[in-house]
Protein backbone atom coordinates (compact mmCIF):
# COMPACT_ATOMS: atom_id res chain seq x y z
CA UNK A 1 0.00 0.00 0.00
CA UNK A 2 1.09 3.59 -0.51
CA UNK A 3 2.26 5.50 2.55
CA UNK A 4 -0.64 6.30 4.85
CA UNK A 5 0.20 7.40 8.38
CA UNK A 6 -1.83 7.25 11.58
CA UNK A 7 -0.77 9.68 14.28
CA UNK A 8 -2.11 8.78 17.74
CA UNK A 9 -1.67 11.85 19.91
CA UNK A 10 -2.43 12.75 23.50
CA UNK A 11 -4.30 16.03 23.03
CA UNK A 12 -6.46 17.56 20.35
CA UNK A 13 -4.93 21.04 20.22
CA UNK A 14 -1.17 21.69 20.17
CA UNK A 15 -0.23 18.26 18.86
CA UNK A 16 -2.78 18.46 16.05
CA UNK A 17 -1.81 21.98 15.02
CA UNK A 18 1.90 21.17 15.02
CA UNK A 19 1.54 17.98 13.00
CA UNK A 20 -0.85 19.49 10.47
CA UNK A 21 1.57 22.33 9.93
CA UNK A 22 4.48 19.93 9.61
CA UNK A 23 2.74 17.87 6.93
CA UNK A 24 1.58 20.95 5.07
CA UNK A 25 5.05 22.47 4.90
CA UNK A 26 7.32 19.41 4.78
CA UNK A 27 5.37 16.33 3.71
CA UNK A 28 2.31 17.51 1.82
CA UNK A 29 2.04 14.50 -0.52
CA UNK A 30 1.64 11.91 2.23
CA UNK A 31 -1.80 10.87 3.43
CA UNK A 32 -2.28 10.93 7.19
CA UNK A 33 -4.96 10.76 9.87
CA UNK A 34 -4.79 12.04 13.45
CA UNK A 35 -6.50 10.31 16.36
CA UNK A 36 -6.58 12.22 19.66
CA UNK A 37 -6.61 9.83 22.63
CA UNK A 38 -7.56 12.74 24.94
CA UNK A 39 -5.81 11.38 27.98
CA UNK A 40 -2.21 10.72 28.98
CA UNK A 41 0.38 7.98 28.58
CA UNK A 42 -0.03 6.74 32.15
CA UNK A 43 -3.72 6.00 31.59
CA UNK A 44 -2.90 4.07 28.43
CA UNK A 45 -0.08 2.26 30.25
CA UNK A 46 -2.50 1.23 33.01
CA UNK A 47 -4.96 -0.11 30.41
CA UNK A 48 -2.21 -2.14 28.78
CA UNK A 49 -0.84 -3.33 32.14
CA UNK A 50 -4.27 -4.43 33.36
CA UNK A 51 -5.45 -6.19 30.22
CA UNK A 52 -2.42 -6.96 28.04
CA UNK A 53 0.38 -7.31 30.57
CA UNK A 54 2.40 -9.72 28.43
CA UNK A 55 2.14 -7.42 25.38
CA UNK A 56 5.89 -7.28 24.79
CA UNK A 57 6.13 -11.07 24.70
CA UNK A 58 3.79 -11.34 21.74
CA UNK A 59 1.80 -8.87 19.67
CA UNK A 60 -0.83 -6.26 20.41
CA UNK A 61 -2.57 -3.88 18.05
CA UNK A 62 -2.78 -0.45 19.69
CA UNK A 63 -5.47 0.59 17.21
CA UNK A 64 -7.74 -2.20 18.40
CA UNK A 65 -7.06 -1.38 22.04
CA UNK A 66 -8.07 2.23 21.48
CA UNK A 67 -11.06 1.19 19.37
CA UNK A 68 -12.33 -0.99 22.23
CA UNK A 69 -12.32 2.12 24.46
CA UNK A 70 -13.86 4.44 21.88
CA UNK A 71 -17.62 5.18 21.86
CA UNK A 72 -17.70 7.62 18.96
CA UNK A 73 -18.44 5.66 15.76
CA UNK A 74 -16.60 8.05 13.45
CA UNK A 75 -13.46 8.02 15.61
CA UNK A 76 -13.68 4.22 15.93
CA UNK A 77 -13.85 3.79 12.13
CA UNK A 78 -10.64 5.81 11.81
CA UNK A 79 -8.88 3.23 13.98
CA UNK A 80 -10.12 0.33 11.86
CA UNK A 81 -8.49 1.66 8.69
CA UNK A 82 -5.24 0.22 7.35
CA UNK A 83 -2.06 2.25 7.69
CA UNK A 84 1.52 1.82 6.50
CA UNK A 85 2.90 3.59 9.59
CA UNK A 86 1.66 4.33 13.11
CA UNK A 87 3.18 6.95 15.40
CA UNK A 88 2.14 7.46 19.02
CA UNK A 89 2.93 10.87 20.52
CA UNK A 90 2.58 11.47 24.26
CA UNK A 91 3.98 13.60 27.08
CA UNK A 92 6.33 12.32 29.79
CA UNK A 93 3.94 13.59 32.52
CA UNK A 94 6.08 12.44 35.49
CA UNK A 95 3.88 14.36 37.92
CA UNK A 96 0.89 12.10 37.20
CA UNK A 97 -0.88 10.90 40.37
CA UNK A 98 -0.55 7.22 39.43
CA UNK A 99 2.52 6.89 37.23
CA UNK A 100 3.33 3.69 35.33
CA UNK A 101 7.02 4.31 34.66
CA UNK A 102 7.97 0.64 34.28
CA UNK A 103 5.16 -0.14 31.85
CA UNK A 104 5.93 2.98 29.81
CA UNK A 105 9.54 1.91 29.48
CA UNK A 106 8.38 -1.47 28.20
CA UNK A 107 6.08 0.34 25.76
CA UNK A 108 8.98 2.44 24.43
CA UNK A 109 10.98 -0.73 23.84
CA UNK A 110 8.06 -2.53 22.20
CA UNK A 111 6.62 0.30 20.11
CA UNK A 112 9.82 0.93 18.18
CA UNK A 113 8.90 0.42 14.52
CA UNK A 114 6.25 2.55 12.81
CA UNK A 115 5.68 -0.06 10.08
CA UNK A 116 5.02 -2.91 12.49
CA UNK A 117 3.46 -2.40 15.94
CA UNK A 118 3.94 1.40 15.84
CA UNK A 119 6.52 3.82 17.18
CA UNK A 120 6.18 5.73 20.44
CA UNK A 121 7.58 9.25 20.82
CA UNK A 122 7.61 10.88 24.27
CA UNK A 123 8.03 14.61 24.78
CA UNK A 124 9.90 15.94 27.82
CA UNK A 125 8.27 17.40 29.78
CA UNK A 126 5.41 17.80 27.26
CA UNK A 127 4.46 18.64 23.68
CA UNK A 128 5.13 22.38 23.99
CA UNK A 129 8.85 21.60 24.27
CA UNK A 130 9.04 21.76 20.46
CA UNK A 131 8.92 25.56 20.64
CA UNK A 132 10.93 26.18 23.81
CA UNK A 133 13.24 28.64 22.04
CA UNK A 134 13.42 32.39 22.33
CA UNK A 135 15.27 32.43 19.02
CA UNK A 136 16.90 30.09 16.50
CA UNK A 137 19.64 29.09 16.64
CA UNK A 138 19.32 28.78 20.42
CA UNK A 139 22.66 28.51 22.19
CA UNK A 140 21.11 27.78 25.58
CA UNK A 141 19.02 24.82 24.39
CA UNK A 142 21.81 22.29 24.87
CA UNK A 143 21.50 22.55 28.67
CA UNK A 144 17.90 23.71 28.95
CA UNK A 145 15.96 21.97 31.70
CA UNK A 146 12.92 22.65 33.86
CA UNK A 147 12.11 21.98 37.49
CA UNK A 148 9.10 20.17 38.89
CA UNK A 149 7.46 23.48 39.84
CA UNK A 150 8.02 24.78 36.29
CA UNK A 151 6.49 21.63 34.80
CA UNK A 152 3.23 22.42 36.56
CA UNK A 153 2.96 25.68 34.61
CA UNK A 154 5.02 24.66 31.59
CA UNK A 155 2.56 25.65 28.87
CA UNK A 156 2.25 29.17 30.21
CA UNK A 157 6.00 29.48 30.72
CA UNK A 158 6.81 28.43 27.15
CA UNK A 159 4.12 30.74 25.84
CA UNK A 160 5.92 33.66 27.47
CA UNK A 161 9.49 32.84 26.44
CA UNK A 162 9.02 31.28 23.02
CA UNK A 163 9.64 33.26 19.87
CA UNK A 164 7.76 30.63 17.87
CA UNK A 165 4.21 30.57 19.22
CA UNK A 166 2.56 31.36 15.86
CA UNK A 167 2.65 28.13 13.85
CA UNK A 168 1.20 29.87 10.79
CA UNK A 169 4.60 31.56 10.39
CA UNK A 170 6.52 28.27 10.33
CA UNK A 171 8.06 27.17 7.06
CA UNK A 172 10.15 24.10 6.22
CA UNK A 173 13.28 25.89 7.46
CA UNK A 174 11.62 26.38 10.86
CA UNK A 175 10.58 22.74 11.17
CA UNK A 176 13.97 21.43 10.06
CA UNK A 177 15.82 23.81 12.37
CA UNK A 178 13.71 22.76 15.35
CA UNK A 179 14.24 19.09 14.51
CA UNK A 180 18.01 19.57 14.34
CA UNK A 181 18.14 21.23 17.77
CA UNK A 182 16.26 18.37 19.39
CA UNK A 183 18.23 15.75 17.46
CA UNK A 184 21.54 17.21 18.64
CA UNK A 185 20.30 17.17 22.23
CA UNK A 186 19.18 13.54 22.01
CA UNK A 187 22.60 12.68 20.60
CA UNK A 188 24.23 14.38 23.57
CA UNK A 189 22.16 12.28 26.00
CA UNK A 190 23.29 9.08 24.30
CA UNK A 191 26.75 9.83 22.97
CA UNK A 192 27.93 12.85 24.93
CA UNK A 193 28.26 15.16 21.91
CA UNK A 194 25.92 18.00 20.99
CA UNK A 195 26.09 17.55 17.25
CA UNK A 196 24.06 16.11 14.39
CA UNK A 197 24.41 12.32 14.12
CA UNK A 198 24.61 10.64 10.74
CA UNK A 199 21.67 8.70 9.35
CA UNK A 200 22.96 5.34 10.59
CA UNK A 201 23.39 6.68 14.11
CA UNK A 202 19.91 8.18 13.92
CA UNK A 203 18.36 4.75 13.44
CA UNK A 204 20.31 3.55 16.48
CA UNK A 205 18.86 6.21 18.80
CA UNK A 206 17.94 4.39 22.00
CA UNK A 207 14.67 5.92 23.23
CA UNK A 208 14.76 3.73 26.34
CA UNK A 209 18.09 5.27 27.35
CA UNK A 210 16.66 8.74 26.77
CA UNK A 211 13.72 7.79 28.99
CA UNK A 212 16.06 6.41 31.66
CA UNK A 213 18.12 9.60 31.58
CA UNK A 214 15.02 11.75 32.06
CA UNK A 215 13.52 9.52 34.74
CA UNK A 216 16.73 9.50 36.80
CA UNK A 217 16.98 13.27 36.46
CA UNK A 218 13.40 13.68 37.61
CA UNK A 219 13.69 11.16 40.45
CA UNK A 220 17.00 12.36 41.83
CA UNK A 221 17.00 16.08 41.04
CA UNK A 222 13.35 16.91 40.24
CA UNK A 223 14.40 18.34 36.88
CA UNK A 224 13.72 17.36 33.28
CA UNK A 225 15.86 18.20 30.27
CA UNK A 226 13.72 19.79 27.59
CA UNK A 227 13.47 17.44 24.61
CA UNK A 228 10.77 16.87 22.03
CA UNK A 229 10.98 13.56 20.16
CA UNK A 230 7.74 14.11 18.26
CA UNK A 231 9.73 16.26 15.80
CA UNK A 232 11.73 13.14 14.89
CA UNK A 233 8.66 11.97 12.99
CA UNK A 234 9.77 14.50 10.35
CA UNK A 235 12.97 12.50 9.99
CA UNK A 236 11.22 9.12 10.02
CA UNK A 237 8.89 10.16 7.19
CA UNK A 238 11.82 10.58 4.78
CA UNK A 239 15.20 10.06 6.48
CA UNK A 240 17.33 10.23 3.34
CA UNK A 241 15.72 13.52 2.34
CA UNK A 242 16.18 14.97 5.82
CA UNK A 243 19.86 14.20 6.17
CA UNK A 244 20.60 15.18 2.58
CA UNK A 245 18.85 18.51 3.10
CA UNK A 246 20.68 19.45 6.30
CA UNK A 247 23.98 18.43 4.68
CA UNK A 248 23.55 20.63 1.62
CA UNK A 249 21.54 23.52 3.09
CA UNK A 250 23.22 24.24 6.43
CA UNK A 251 23.58 27.91 5.51
CA UNK A 252 19.79 28.22 5.25
CA UNK A 253 19.01 26.46 8.51
CA UNK A 254 18.85 28.26 11.83
CA UNK A 255 21.25 25.90 13.60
Amino acid sequence: MSKKILLIVEGDSDEVKFLRGLFKKCNKKTEYKIYSYRTNIHVLAQEIFNNYNDFDEGYIDVKLILASLENDKKRKRLLYENYSDIYMIFDFDPQHDHPHFDTIRRMISYFSDSTLQGKLFLNYPMMQSFKHFDQLPCLSFENLEVTLDEIKKYKEMVGKVSGFTDLTKYNYITYYSIAVHHLKKANKFLNGVYEIPNIDDYWELDYCKIYDFELVSFTERKTISVLNTCVFSLIDFAPNNFFSFIKHHKDELLI
